[in-house]
């Protein structure tokens, strides 16, 4: 369903609606005005987005360039580019994320939110180093006022559109260290004005005050476009909810895509009200419904509609799908989670034996933290994994510090840059040379790059610092001679700064080849300079909005280990949760609010959904994630599994037995026997029940309490 389009012998495209079922055609050729199309889990939303594009285009006379498609990935965007491309070629249309869409308007119009269009994006990294030395220069300790809760505390003020002024005040209301974070919020703003950056936050901020102020004045971008497209609307926040209704207000031709049972982002700030009341919103909305699923199979589908029907935050509809029923789902369970994970290591092991291959294999976690025993695992039975939202390639040394001249070349007022590659490779520039650069380009109000052109100021520091400096503004006239080619500029660092012989110098904890990344570095600027226009400039904002999710080696023979929110998106043929616990899975967090235990239950649907063939869930017994033993109940979500997808007791019995018998004790426990648990403490064996998978213990422990424990999960050890 998802495949190439096909193409007579002239070259043209067959018919733009060929193959589409009867709902996806009725979207692709919705006439205009307001479309909502709620679409299920794998029902073909890219497929019916791509021809409705192809359609206003071919059939209606739409100007491409009049067209914004919006999606939340640049991995979407390039999937929805390229589909475009298939059946309408050079098209022109705008297909990108929501930040990347701000980062295109603001370049042109960078004056009205006072940047220039040579404005630098700080990333995460850049962000915190930033707050840091504001912390440190107001005298604070930064181990008591975290740089990394007031970037929380100070996103969500912009999120809530909230200058320093307005964050203030509420701060006051709220302690110490909420009123020092707004004087940070304060210094912060300041910052990034002198430096002519914006940070990710700043992009949906200053974009939507863009398209408001434009709206009221020269109407550019309120006119912009006929017809205005947004994926994945479930996941909208105000900034991007408002965004999107400025620039759809003079047609009102807004097509919206997406799926209430997926909106997994509250915690950034999405705001499932915004599907849900989109027919209030804009009146005379057609509401499109696809539920054909091309992607799982039936017994998939059961379980997820099972579970997301428990929600009341939803638009009622249902997945229907051709394919058989596939496996059961099973269920799986450990003693604690070294042997959850040697277990769900097993499993995958005996998929690939039986022939599925690596890279359709994955495995969901809620949290980062169960990554841990899973890598062990693996390793230890040799299974090849990559994880998603590791360190990733741009957050390498050697990668940021060259992307750091190529900033650096594209914007002078950019101090992080200027500060990380000041004295690297070292040029004798030592740690009080550069406070006195730093205090200097205070006192004139200028950037570090910019002060270092005085010679009053370079005259003004001591020994090989002096020298240091010219040597420091010889390389960028080098590296600034021409922007036009990222390939270009990043050679000429590499060999001006003789950068390899520096980064073979480098001591490192990992295995990593740093030439090697370099040598990717530079293939990465020169695929970008064929296939794009933008010089260094376009590849340095392309870089940075990227995503884990992008920075995915999709074809890699490897099993993918990610978090449930890092595989919104993804599909795979087998797939294995792990984790699923009262406390971890659905969060703890969730346990006194009802509307985040219903996020709790999108996000495990969301799981499910990533499968096309077949499911494994797992749970733990005993979890030590907080230092300490603590005893585990399943997830309430897998008691709200239907029967019917489940194995029978018989097949589950052999299942067991087939996984697990390598970790049959070889010692048999007898009644009367003197043993020990890890919780419990120790106890005496009163009884044996049953045999083999089913056996069962009585022990009565010192306590006096009396246990029944499943003897294959125990956890007792003889005492000798």
């Amino acid at each position: 369903m998802e495949g190439r389009e096909r193409h007579n012998k002239g070259g043209m495209p067959q018919p733009l609606l060929d193959g589409l079922n009867p709902a996806q055609r009725k979207a692709a050729t919705h006439p205009g005005g307001a479309l909502l199309i709620l679409a299920g889990a794998g029902t073909g939303k890219t497929r019916t987005i791509t021809r409705r594009v192809a359609h206003l285009v071919s059939s209606c006379g739409v100007a491409p360039g009049r067209i914004l498609a919006i999606t939340f990935t640049n991995k979407a965007a390039k999937e929805m580019r390229n589909r475009i491309a298939q059946v309408v070629p050079s098209t022109g249309i705008w297909v990108s994320t929501f930040h990347a869409t701000c980062a295109r308007m603001l370049r042109q119009d960078a004056e009205v939110v006072g940047r220039t269009r040579d404005f630098s994006i700080q990333d995460v990294d850049d962000r915190r180093k930033t707050l840091r030395r504001i912390i440190k220069d107001q005298g604070w300790d930064p181990m008591i006022y975290k740089p990394r809760k007031f970037e929380q505390l100070i996103s969500n003020w912009k999120q809530r559109r909230m200058d320093p002024g307005q964050a203030a005040e509420e701060a006051s209301l709220h302690g110490v260290e909420a009123e020092r974070c707004a004087l940070v919020y304060e210094k912060y703003e300041k910052v990034l004005r002198k430096t002519d950056s914006l940070d990710f936050d700043d992009l949906l901020l200053k974009g939507l005050e863009l398209v408001e102020k434009d709206a009221q004045g020269v109407r550019r971008w309120a006119t912009k476009f006929d017809h205005i497209l947004v994926d994945e609307y479930q996941d909208t926040n105000e900034l991007q909810y408002l965004f999107v209704k400025y620039l759809a207000a003079a047609t009102g031709n807004l097509t919206v895509c997406g799926d209430p049972d997926q909106s997994i982002y509250r915690w950034r700030g999405a705001d499932i009200e915004n599907i849900l009341r989109f027919e209030k919103d804009y009146s005379g909305t057609e509401v499109v419904r696809l539920e054909q699923n091309y992607r799982s199979v039936g017994n998939v589908l059961k379980a997820a509609q099972a579970v997301i029907k428990n929600n009341r935050q939803r638009k009622e509809k249902d997945l229907v799908t051709d394919q058989e029923d596939g496996e059961p789902v099973s269920i799986m369970d450990g003693a604690d989670e070294e042997q959850e994970a040697i277990r769900v290591a097993q499993v995958i092991n005996r998929w690939v034996d039986g022939g599925t291959s690596a890279r359709e294999i994955a495995i969901f976690y809620r949290t980062n933290a169960c990554s841990r025993s899973l890598e062990a695992a693996l390793t230890r039975m040799q299974i090849p994994y990559q994880v998603i939202g590791g360190l990733s390639f741009f957050e390498r040394q050697e990668v940021k510090d060259l992307l750091a001249y190529a900033r650096l070349a594209v914007n002078p007022k950019d101090d992080m840059a200027a500060l990380r590659v000041l004295n690297t490779p070292p040029r004798g520039i030592g740690a009080t040379s550069v406070e006195r650069i730093r205090a200097s380009a205070a006192q004139f109000d200028e950037s570090v790059f910019q002060v270092l052109r005085r010679d009053d100021v370079r005259q003004g520091l001591r020994g090989p610092s002096k020298k240091g400096t010219l040597a420091f503004l010889s390389v960028m006239a080098k590296v600034t001679e021409d922007l036009s080619s990222a390939e270009g500029v990043l050679r000429r660092t590499i060999d001006r700064v003789g950068y390899r012989r520096f980064a073979e110098s480098l001591s490192s904890t990992e295995d990593v080849d740093r030439g090697e990344n370099i040598d990717e570095l530079l293939a990465f600027a020169q695929e970008y300079d064929a296939r794009e226009d933008g010089g260094l400039r376009g590849f340095l904002e392309e870089i940075s909005l990227l995503t884990d999710v992008d920075r995915w080696e999709e074809g890699a023979e490897r099993i993918s280990l990610m978090t449930v929110h890092a595989a919104k998106g993804l599909e795979f043929d087998k797939v294995a949760v792990v984790g699923l616990e009262e406390g971890l899975f659905p969060h703890a967090r969730s346990f006194e609010d009802p509307e985040s235990m219903e996020e709790e239950r999108r996000l495990f649907y969301v799981a499910l959904t990533r499968a096309r063939k077949e499911l494994c869930l797992s749970h733990s017994r005993m979890r030590f994630r907080t230092g300490d033993p603590g005893p585990q109940s399943a997830s309430r979500f897998l008691d709200e599994l239907p029967d019917e997808v489940l194995p029978a007791a018989a097949f589950s019995a052999q299942l067991t037995e087939q996984v697990f018998e390598e970790d049959a004790e070889d010692a048999e426990l007898r009644p009367g026997d003197d043993v020990e648990h890890r919780v419990f403490g120790e106890g005496v064996i009163q009884k044996v029940l049953g045999t083999g998978v089913n056996q069962r213990l009585v022990v009565e422990f010192e306590n006096g309490s009396e246990r029944t424990l499943l003897a294959a999960y125990s956890m007792l050890e003889k005492v000798t």
